[in-house]
């Protein structure tokens, strides 16, 4: 089976770095963090340079994808989570549509875009770190959108610093 650019892409995204597949959990063993430290506010993914737009009200945490390509986004592409409070866990799902390349070089080629669901476990929410896990690809099938091989990889998210001007 040929191995397609959107493994990388899923990967690197997913593993919010890992981005999310049948639903997403979120994790949160610190169940006294102050909601309003992670209210309405970017964060960067320090493995991927993904940045989302993270929002916690209440017992709902919701992400978004926010620097999504140019070409991305006229294919559609969007990371999506909407997750709730249970207990000291945050459970949701993680919506993923993003484009599938295929080819190297000049052969490169959108084959074409999947629509995905994942799983995320978040262990840690702090005013300056959102730390956890998500679910991976290992092996993709971009023809048929279909996750042959899944894994779990660590991920951190930092508040996004505004530019100096």
């Amino acid at each position: 089976m040929k191995r397609y650019r959107i493994v990388r892409q899923v990967a690197l995204a997913l593993t919010f770095t890992s981005l999310p597949l049948a639903g997403i959990l979120l994790w949160a063993q610190q169940p006294n963090v102050s909601v309003g430290q992670a209210s309405s506010s970017l964060w960067r993914s320090e493995t991927t340079g993904k940045e989302y737009r993270v929002q916690v009200d209440k017992d709902r945490f919701y992400a978004e994808w926010v620097n999504i390509p140019p070409e991305s986004v006229k294919r559609g592409a969007y990371i999506r989570s909407e997750c709730r409070r249970v207990g000291s866990k945050w459970i949701g799902t993680s919506r993923i549509n993003l484009p599938c390349t295929a080819g190297e070089g000049a052969k490169e080629h959108i084959a074409n875009t999947c629509r995905m669901q994942f799983r995320i476990e978040i262990n840690s929410i702090q005013a300056d770190r959102i730390v956890g896990r998500g679910e991976t690809l290992k092996r993709f099938d971009c023809q048929s959108c279909r996750a042959d091989e899944t894994g779990w990889g660590d991920f951190a998210w930092v508040p996004k610093t505004p530019r100096a001007h």
